[in-house]
């Protein structure tokens, strides 16, 4: 049998590169430290409510990630973020990633029941309704000020797709950049990175800010043995790993103007032989998605403001898969919206929360094809009105009430509601006890209503939307100066669950609302953030998900625990070192067997220039990365799609970052 690949060593240049940067001097206060509890606490966030309050006061159980931590873990996904945050867990089948909350996670998914914002625009696309995570999404995540992630049914502002969370990617403001950066990052895979930042706020109060992204990875050969045989190149699938993304975002902000635009691209070969596809042969997906918003904030009375935003949209894929002849399919989506929200303090203990969007879908386009004939195209416009209202009432110094409701009208599958209640209760200035219910729904897509393809599927009209029903316990604790405590308790009911269903009649698989599934859980989280020093966060969850039907099975792709280490400190000095340790237990597979658990650590270790370094060197920021530091060779299920159960995942690798501030 071939050998894949050297064993990966350590090279001397990545410790070259990083102490080129760090002068034997003695180390300034560092934005890697980030922000203190009393800052962390007091950040306010608009995401759970659409109005800005702290997440103390947000009716969800909320987890913010800032600047300074994206930047000390070398965070350049969103996927690896994610990967962070307690109760959350992801999966990779070497072409795109997917992202599983609360032990729910469906192989294949496109995380359609995850709502993913930035600066509160929706980037979930119109087709399949997938929300991109992994290098499919391409964003500079150096570009943000902060993630904000919102757990739990968010329909009720919402609508579609927000069923698990809804995650927020706030942006930097031109006046936190102030002139423009430069990185540039190389390391195994074949991985080579540039990205490059500029911001400014304008003497008359114009503020600007763009961020552009090139990368590329050569990936690794793989070995699979379900295809270890002479006709498929002894189950190895050579130069087939590659990844190619870029992406450009751009925002303006004057007075009540606001106005910003993102383009991205992502080419991605497939190794794994899937949809049994030729194995060993060039297959590869490609996806881009783009939009433009315009949106104005103003107030009037002194207790009123008012939001109108107006934006276009637009998405793009196109698959090549090797048969006997080549395969192709492709997706379009292009849509145009409009929203009106008023914001009205009715009076000194009550906030009314109100509005109305429109949607027009101009394009839901699939088409399939070979050289020889066309085995699908077809286009499904339609349109979507909604309306929501929350109410928040003050009902004592110490006590919230929060009520709301939201109403979807699709053209195409009928309508929806989704209602939302909460207690936000704070019986000491240091404690907080939410109690919160929702409910949330997914709109089918026009990718699970309409595919009569005569080949795999089958169109179904009837196909409705589905449901989720939460009901939470938050609690959270101010324990010292320095940690802070959370603990949640939760249990969810989903039904009307859309699957694939073939039907014994003409063995098509037709898109149906057959299952059902509950769950509960328990997730602790401590966190260290002291004004200086070492920092970090440990969290634990218990998830138990199953098919609420006779059979009472574990879902698939569904650990049972996950426990979760992240730490920053200035040791050894000048350095900064970023430990990230995460532990998860055997998820079931769709074929029924089970992946190993396993326990992933990640190291990073950053520089920066001491307060007496020359101005230039002060400018110079270097970070080295070993990823997978155990080298544990693990794997994530796959779906139906696969003839691997598991896909293997990338062992130890390493990375170099130099950033240069202009």
């Amino acid at each position: 049998m071939m050998k894949l690949s050297q064993k990966h060593r350590p090279r001397c240049w990545l410790g070259s590169l990083l102490l080129l940067a760090v002068p034997a001097l003695a180390q300034e206060p560092d934005e890697l430290l980030g922000r203190s509890l009393d800052e962390l606490l007091n950040i306010r966030i608009n995401t759970a409510a659409k109005y800005e309050q702290t997440a103390s006061e947000a009716p969800a159980a909320v987890t913010i990630l800032t600047a300074a931590e994206i930047k000390a873990y070398g965070f350049e996904t969103l996927e690896q973020l994610l990967r962070s945050v307690r109760g959350f867990y992801v999966s990779n089948d070497r072409n795109y990633s997917y992202v599983g909350v609360r032990g729910f996670s469906r192989p294949t998914d496109y995380n359609n029941r995850i709502l993913l914002l930035l600066d509160g625009h929706t980037l979930n696309e119109n087709f399949y309704g997938s929300a991109m995570i992994g290098t499919e999404l391409a964003l500079d995540l150096a570009a943000l000020e902060r993630v904000e992630i919102v757990r739990g049914p968010g329909s009720a502002l919402y609508g579609t797709n927000a069923m698990f969370a809804v995650i927020n990617l706030v942006p930097k403001p031109g006046k936190a950049v102030e002139g423009g950066e430069l990185t540039t990052a190389f390391g195994s895979l074949g991985r080579r990175r540039a990205g490059l930042r500029f911001g400014k706020e304008f003497a008359n109060g114009l503020d600007l800010f763009v961020a552009g992204q090139w990368a590329e990875s050569d990936g690794r050969n793989l070995y699979y043995l379900e295809y270890d045989d002479p006709a498929t190149n002894n189950g190895i699938a050579e130069n087939l790993d590659w990844d190619k993304y870029r992406s450009l975002f751009a925002a303006l902000a004057y007075k009540n103007l606001g106005f910003s635009g993102l383009f991205t691209g992502r080419d991605k070969g497939i190794p794994t032989g899937a949809y049994a596809i030729v194995f060993n042969r060039e297959a590869q997906t490609s996806d881009g998605r783009r939009f433009l918003e315009l949106k104005w904030n103003g107030s009037f009375d002194g207790n009123k403001s008012f939001l109108l935003r107006g934006y276009y949209d637009h998405y793009a894929y196109a698959g090549k898969y090797p048969y006997a002849t080549t395969y192709r399919d492709l997706s379009r989506g292009t849509w145009v919206g409009s929203e009106a929200q008023l914001l009205w303090d009715t009076g000194a203990n009550n906030r009314v929360t109100a509005g109305v969007e429109y949607q027009q879908h101009l394009q839901a386009r699939y088409r399939a094809w070979d050289r020889h004939q066309t085995f699908f195209d077809g286009d499904f416009p339609f349109h979507l009105m909604s309306w929501y209202w929350q109410d928040e009432w003050q009902a004592a110094a110490n006590l919230a009430l929060t009520l709301g409701l939201r109403w979807d009208r699709y053209s195409t599958v009928g309508s929806a509601q989704a209602p939302r209640a909460a207690l936000v209760f704070h019986p000491h200035k240091s404690t907080t006890l939410k109690l919160l219910y929702g409910a949330a729904f997914r709109a089918p897509s026009p990718w699970e209503v309409n595919t009569d393809d005569g080949v795999s599927y089958k169109s179904n009209p009837a196909v409705a939307p589905e449901h989720i029903t939460t009901i939470e316990l938050v609690g959270e604790q101010r324990l010292t100066a320095a940690w802070f405590g959370t603990v949640s308790l939760y249990q969810y009911l989903m039904r009307d669950l859309i699957d694939p269903v073939v039907d014994p009649l003409d063995g098509l698989a037709q898109f149906r609302n057959v299952s059902r599934a509950q769950a509960h859980g328990a997730e602790f989280e401590v966190s260290l953030r002291p004004q200086n020093g070492p920092r970090g966060s440990a969290s634990y969850s218990y998830q138990s998900a199953r098919d609420d039907s006779r059979t009472r099975k574990f879902l698939t792709n569904s650990p049972r625990h996950l426990a979760k280490l992240g730490l920053v400190c200035p040791v050894p000095r000048p350095l900064e070192t970023a430990l990230e340790m995460q532990y998860e237990t055997s998820r079931l597979t769709v074929y029924r067997s089970r992946t190993p658990g396993y326990l992933l650590a990640n190291l990073r270790l950053s520089s920066r220039a001491g307060a007496a370094a020359p101005a230039w060197l002060r400018r110079v920021h270097a970070a080295v990365a070993i990823n997978n530091v155990f080298d544990a060779s693990y794997q994530t299920p796959g779906g139906v799609e696969h003839r691997q159960a598991g896909i293997t995942q990338n062992r130890r690798n390493y990375q170099a970052e130099l950033r240069v501030k202009l």
